[in-house]
């Protein structure tokens, strides 16, 4: 009742649901777009043309590596199968999506939508619903280009690219499902550090195997010949309960977004906005500090580390670079996986017979080693108050961040290095190249930590992506360039086949001089 006798009533008939609600603002968006439908098409045969182009680029390029396999005598010390690398490879990736979209929500929601729709009093599973469809529809997709070149490693017979990608599509949608279920449940924490440790696991555990086998000399069956493709109606069958479980699984999430906390949605919004914007920015470090990991004090009191070494300021960067590394479990993980990745290359069949190919594993797992060790150096570009309260001036807290990069480094690619050239009869001049080569990955460690933000003041140059500043290769390279540099002498030996000791020494001189200068030409902000 109101002041003049009016009575209110409600009619429940005129109350929007979640969906009327989404429904209506994406009219109203639409209204005001200045795309038309014929753009929209447009785009679409583009990303399909794009599409089309992606897949006969994989395909080519497995193919003329299998012809390049074929062509070359096998290497003695390959003794894991190609199926069984290929394998650890779509289980790491399949992994590292499931970590990537667990840290972004799955279903997320912006800040406009926490501001205006959450509030009103219209279901929250409607709302969420088109959130949700969106999370499926980018798994499926990344599943789709990730599954592309492990499927095509596996088979080459159109039925079964197409059945491995279905197998793939339908998985994604499998892992969206259960990570909104155990989002809505609030104990989805806990999978990044689970993807991880089953990425190490999967990339340390075979190469571990491969160079004991290698070691023992023991002649495993001859797996590469083998018919490993299930009969038509076994894949038919699995393909078809896996549909089912994906159907199951994605209804069973529909059901929950009505679950969805409020913070959660923001806070997965607010770190997809970041991601998304450190993306289009071109912006590294800002991707790795929104999709990354704190390091945290432990939860039980452990024995305090005694730091009565420390006696003046470099050694108390040292120290903090070590507390750093001490608390990060992920960093060991990536230490781990950065040491075994070359020797999982070097240890599979019909990769082994290709240096070039060996070299670029050895970049790519001595930088993610590096990059783990650059943690403290980014961290000191972020936020420079704490090092100027050092007794110390910038050049010399600079080089004082590189003490703990090269002395880890020495062990992780020296480790590595040594099982790489197993069966080469020089398993100490392979150790000692190992060793030599840290001072340049050390060096940038540091460079790519100091690593200066992009410069748009200059001269941009037009994109898909939008403006990019002409100069963003050289920024974007810096440190991984000293790296690569340095992986020269390792690059040369694999194509030898041995390591001779005056290599070992010419890749000391030289990769002491790449770290001096990548350390003396890092500068802290200003």
């Amino acid at each position: 009742m109101t002041a003049t006798g009016t009575r209110l009533s409600a009619r429940p008939a005129d109350e929007w649901s979640g969906t009327a609600v989404r429904r209506f603002t994406h009219r109203a968006t639409a209204a005001r777009a200045d795309t038309s439908w014929l753009t929209r098409v447009g785009d679409t045969l583009s990303a399909l043309t794009s599409a089309g182009v992606f897949v006969a680029l994989c395909g080519g390029t497995v193919s003329s590596l299998r012809e390049q396999i074929a062509a070359r005598p096998a290497a003695d010390a390959a003794v894991l199968p190609g199926a069984l690398t290929a394998a650890v490879v779509a289980l790491s990736l399949a992994a590292g999506l499931t970590a990537l979209f667990a840290r972004l929500g799955p279903v997320s929601a912006t800040p406009a939508a926490v501001v205006w729709w959450l509030p009103l009093p219209a279901g929250r599973r409607g709302l969420l619903r088109g959130e949700l469809r969106r999370s499926v529809g980018l798994a499926v997709a990344a599943a789709l280009t990730v599954g592309v070149p492990v499927v095509l490693a596996w088979t080459r017979t159109p039925a079964g690219v197409l059945a491995g990608l279905a197998a793939g599509a339908l998985l994604a949608v499998v892992a969206v499902a259960v990570l909104v279920v155990r989002q809505a449940g609030g104990g989805g924490r806990w999978v990044p550090a689970v993807a991880g440790a089953v990425t190490a696991v999967a990339v340390v555990g075979p190469a571990i195997a491969g160079s004991v086998v290698a070691g023992l000399d023991v002649v495993l069956p001859d797996a590469a010949g083998r018919a490993w493709s299930l009969p038509a109606p076994v894949a038919y069958g699995l393909l078809a309960a896996l549909l089912g479980i994906a159907v199951l699984c994605l209804a069973l999430a529909d059901r929950r977004l009505a679950d969805l906390p409020a913070g959660a949605l923001r806070a997965s919004g607010e770190t997809a906005q970041y991601a998304t914007a450190s993306v289009f920015s071109l912006d590294t470090r800002e991707l790795g500090r929104a999709l990354g990991t704190t390091v945290r004090r432990p939860r039980r009191p452990r024995r305090p580390l005694a730091w009565r070494w420390v006696r003046h300021p470099w050694q108390a960067v040292v120290a903090g670079d070590l507390a750093v590394l001490a608390r990060s479990p992920w960093r060991w993980g990536q230490l781990a996986v950065g040491a075994a990745l070359p020797v999982l290359a070097a240890r599979t069949e019909g990769l082994a017979g290709l240096p070039a190919l060996v070299a670029v594993t050895v970049v790519l797992g001595w930088g993610l080693a590096a990059t783990s060790l650059g943690e403290p150096s980014r961290r000191a570009s972020a936020a420079p108050a704490a090092d100027r309260g050092l007794p110390l001036g910038g050049p010399a807290v600079v080089w004082a961040r590189a003490v703990v990069p090269a002395a880890v480094l020495a062990g992780v690619c020296g480790v590595s290095a040594l099982l790489i050239g197993q069966g080469t009869g020089a398993p100490a001049a392979w150790l000692a190249l190992g060793v030599v080569t840290a001072p340049a990955w050390a060096g940038a460690a540091v460079r790519a930590g100091y690593r200066p933000d992009l410069d748009w003041s200059g001269p941009v140059l037009a994109s898909p992506m939008g403006a990019v500043p002409v100069g963003v290769s050289s920024t974007l390279v810096r440190g991984p360039d000293v790296g690569l540099l340095g992986t020269a002498p390792v690059a040369l030996a694999l194509l030898l086949g041995t390591v001779p000791w005056w290599l070992v020494g010419a890749g000391l001189l030289w990769s002491l001089a790449l770290g001096a200068l990548a350390v003396a030409t890092a500068r802290p902000p200003d």
